[in-house]
C-alpha cells in the first residue's frame, strides 16, 4: 500500500493554463466590447434622433440598452419621449404635445452599422409592450410636430445639424396594451384609455414643406377600456369598452389646415356604449356597434334613450307645451350604405333601415299653453329641408310599441298604446322624384283595435293623402281610452269596419268615412251634473244617435264625407286623428249635406231594387 509521502504530485499543464487565461481574457474583453458597443449605439441612437426636426421639441431619454448581434434586434429600458422644457426652437403653430414613458422598447432587424456610422436609424419592426402615454391637446386642430419650413434659408451648418423626418419606413409597428391619459384644455375635457393596442404593417411616413405624408398596408387599433369626462358640450360622461378599428390600405396627406385620407377598406366596432348627457338627464346605452366599409353596413343592438328624472322635471324648463321622446331598440341594421357618397361628397345614400322590438315613449303636458309661433310642417317638407343629399329607400320597424301619455289641462293623465306595430317608409329623399315619401302602419289600439294606414307626403307641396282601415272589435274595449278624453262611455255595441281616405292640405283635410257598426249604446256621466240629469242626456243621445249602420237590413249603409280646419300649430298626425273622429261624428249624427247625400243613395237604392225585382 502506497503512503501520501510516495505519491506523485500531477503538475497542470502550462498549455491548459494558457488556453483558461485566453478565454478568460476574450471573455472580459468580449464583455468589455459589448459594453462599449452598447454605449455606442446609445451614443447613435441619441444623435439619430436629435439630428431631427422632432427634437426641438422633444426629448429622448433611456436607462440601458442591450444588442443583440445574431438578431439584429434592440432593447431600450425606461424608454421616455417627452416635450422639452424650453424648445430649441419656436413653432408658434404647434398647439399641443404627447409623452411617451415604457419599461421595454424593442426594435427589431436594425441596421447596426449604418446606425454606427451614419447615426441613421433604419429597422424593420418596432415593438412598444405595455406604455404610459400622455395626450396634452389645445385649440380646435391638434399640431404636435413641427412642419419642414420650406421659406426659411438655413446656413450649412444649420442643415447638418438638423433635417426634417424625410422618408420613414417600417415592416411592423406594435403598440401593446397601452394606458393613455387625454387632457383636452380648449374643451375641458379628460379622457382614460387602457389595454389601447396599435398594429401596422408596411407604414410609410414622408414629410414635404408644409406637409405629412403616410400610408399603411394594415392598421388594427382596439381599446379594452375607454372612460371620458367633459365639462363643456352636451355630453358629461361617456365610457365603452372592445372599441376596435381595421383599415386596409389607408393613405393619409396632413398639413397646417387639411386632413385627406382614402382607404380599401375600414371596420369598426364597440360593445357596452354607455353616455350621460350634460345636465344629467339623460342616459343613452347600447350593447354593440359594429360598421363594416366592405359590407356597407352599420349595425346596433340593444338602444337605450332614457331619461334619469321625472317628466315634472324635464318639462319645468319649457315654458310651452313639449313633447318628450324615449325609447329603446333590440336592433338598428343599416344596409347598403354608400360610404365614398358619405365620406368624399357629403351624401347620405342608404338602401334599407331595419329596426326590430322598439318600445317608444312619447310624453306632453298640455298644462302648459301652446306655442303659437310654432308651425310645424309636414313630413315631405321636413325631409326636403335637410341640408344634405339624403336618398334613403326603405325603413322597416317590427315588434313596435308606442306609449303616446298626456297631461290634459285639468291636469288628468290620459294614455293611448299602439302595440304589435310594423312601420313601412320608403322614399325618403330631398332629390327630385316623381313619387312622395310613402308611409304604411299595421298596429293594434289599445291592443284591441287592429287598424292599417296609408299615407303619401308630397315633397314639392306641403300636402298628404291618407287612407285606412280598422277592423271589427267591440266598442266598449276602447273606453279607456274613450274615457280619458271625453265624459262619455259605450255599454255596448260593435264595430263591423271602418275605412277612410282622404287629402291633409296646409290649412284643412277633407275625405271620406263608412264606419259600419251595430247595438250601440252610450252613458255620459257628466261631472257636477246629478246623476238624474246625465242619465236624461244619455237617453236623449242614445235617441239622437242612429246606432247602428246601415239602421236596417234593407238600407244602405251611410258613408259620410268630413272635412276639418287644421290648428296650424300641430302636425300631421293631429290632422288625421280630428278627420277619423269627425268622419265617425258625421255618420251617427250627419250634417245637412251628410243628410242629403244620404236621401239620395237611398232613393237610388230603392230604384235599382225596383228594377231587380
Amino acid at each position: 500500500m502506497e503512503t501520501g509521502a510516495n505519491i506523485k504530485k500531477r503538475k497542470w499543464p502550462i498549455v491548459r493554463t494558457v488556453l483558461i487565461s485566453v478565454v478568460i481574457l476574450l471573455v472580459t474583453a468580449g464583455v468589455l466590447v459589448y459594453n462599449n458597443f452598447n454605449r455606442l449605439l446609445s451614443d447613435a441612437l441619441n444623435k439619430s434622433f436629435n439630428s431631427s426636426i422632432v427634437s426641438d421639441m422633444y426629448e429622448l431619454k433611456f436607462e440601458n440598452l442591450l444588442v443583440n448581434p445574431f438578431e439584429g434586434s434592440i432593447r431600450v429600458f425606461n424608454f421616455s419621449l417627452q416635450p422639452r422644457e424650453k424648445p430649441l426652437h419656436d413653432y408658434p403653430y404647434i398647439n399641443s404635445s404627447f409623452r411617451v414613458k415604457t419599461e421595454k422598447l424593442t426594435l427589431k432587424n436594425v441596421e447596426i452599422f449604418t446606425l454606427l456610422k451614419l447615426n441613421t436609424l433604419i429597422l424593420e419592426r418596432i415593438s412598444i409592450t405595455k406604455p404610459d402615454v400622455t395626450l396634452t391637446l389645445a385649440g380646435k386642430r391638434h399640431i404636435m410636430l413641427p412642419f419642414a419650413d420650406s421659406t426659411t434659408l438655413k446656413s450649412p451648418e444649420e442643415e447638418k445639424k438638423k433635417r426634417a423626418l424625410d422618408s420613414y419606413t417600417l415592416n411592423e409597428f406594435q403598440l401593446i396594451d397601452a394606458s393613455i391619459q387625454v387632457f383636452n384644455s380648449n374643451k375641458e375635457r379628460e379622457f382614460t384609455i387602457r389595454n389601447f393596442n396599435i398594429s401596422l404593417n408596411n407604414l410609410l411616413l414622408n414629410q414635404q414643406p408644409g406637409e405629412y405624408q403616410a400610408s399603411v398596408n394594415d392598421a388594427a387599433v382596439s381599446i379594452g377600456e375607454f372612460t371620458g369626462d367633459m365639462q363643456k358640450g352636451v355630453l358629461q360622461h361617456v365610457s365603452f369598452k372592445d372599441f376596435k378599428i381595421g383599415i386596409d390600405s389607408l393613405a393619409i396627406q396632413f398639413t397646417l389646415d387639411t386632413l385627406t385620407y382614402r382607404f380599401h377598406d375600414f371596420n369598426t366596432g364597440l360593445r357596452d356604449l354607455d353616455i350621460h348627457t350634460a345636465d344629467s338627464l339623460f342616459h343613452v346605452s347600447m350593447q354593440s356597434f359594429d360598421l363594416s366599409y366592405q359590407d356597407k353596413s352599420i349595425k346596433l343592438k340593444e338602444i337605450s334613450f332614457k331619461p334619469n328624472v321625472k317628466h315634472a322635471v324635464l318639462q319645468k324648463k319649457y315654458t310651452f307645451q313639449h313633447t318628450e321622446f324615449s325609447g329603446t331598440a333590440g336592433k338598428l341594421d343599416i344596409l347598403q350604405v354608400n360610404f365614398d357618397s358619405l365620406i368624399y361628397a357629403q351624401k347620405i345614400f342608404i338602401d334599407e333601415i331595419v329596426l326590430d322590438n322598439v318600445k317608444a315613449f312619447i310624453f306632453k303636458d298640455k298644462t302648459k299653453p301652446l306655442d303659437t309661433t310654432r308651425m310645424p310642417v309636414y313630413l315631405g317638407q321636413t325631409v326636403a329641408a335637410i341640408s344634405l343629399p339624403v336618398r334613403i329607400k326603405h325603413v322597416k320597424a317590427t315588434h313596435v310599441q308606442l306609449e303616446n301619455t298626456e297631461r290634459k289641462p285639468d291636469s288628468a293623465y290620459a294614455k293611448v298604446n299602439i302595440t304589435r306595430a310594423t312601420l313601412d317608409v320608403k322614399n325618403i329623399t330631398n332629390l327630385s322624384t316623381e313619387t312622395g315619401l310613402l308611409m304604411h302602419a299595421d298596429a293594434y289600439i289599445n291592443g284591441k283595435a287592429h287598424f292599417k294606414a296609408g299615407l303619401n307626403f308630397h315633397y314639392l307641396k306641403p300636402q298628404f293623402t291618407f287612407d285606412g282601415v280598422v277592423e271589427k272589435f267591440n266598442l266598449p274595449d276602447l273606453n279607456p281610452l274613450i274615457q280619458a278624453y271625453t265624459p262619455a262611455k259605450i255599454n255596448k255595441g260593435i264595430s263591423d269596419e271602418i275605412t277612410f281616405s282622404g287629402v291633409g292640405k296646409k290649412t284643412a283635410a277633407n275625405g271620406t268615412l263608412r264606419f259600419l257598426y251595430h247595438d250601440l249604446e252610450v252613458d255620459l256621466q257628466l261631472k257636477e251634473k246629478a246623476k238624474w240629469v246625465s242619465s236624461v242626456i244619455a237617453f236623449t243621445a242614445n235617441s239622437v244617435l242612429n246606432n247602428s249602420n246601415p239602421a236596417s237590413s234593407d238600407l244602405p249603409a251611410r258613408e259620410v264625407k268630413f272635412q276639418i280646419v287644421r290648428d296650424m300649430n300641430k302636425g300631421f298626425v293631429n290632422v288625421l286623428i280630428k278627420s277619423i273622429l269627425n268622419g265617425l261624428k258625421e255618420t251617427m249624427i250627419m250634417s245637412k249635406e251628410n243628410k242629403k247625400a244620404y236621401k239620395e243613395t237611398k232613393k237610388t237604392a230603392k230604384q235599382d231594387s225596383k228594377k231587380k225585382k
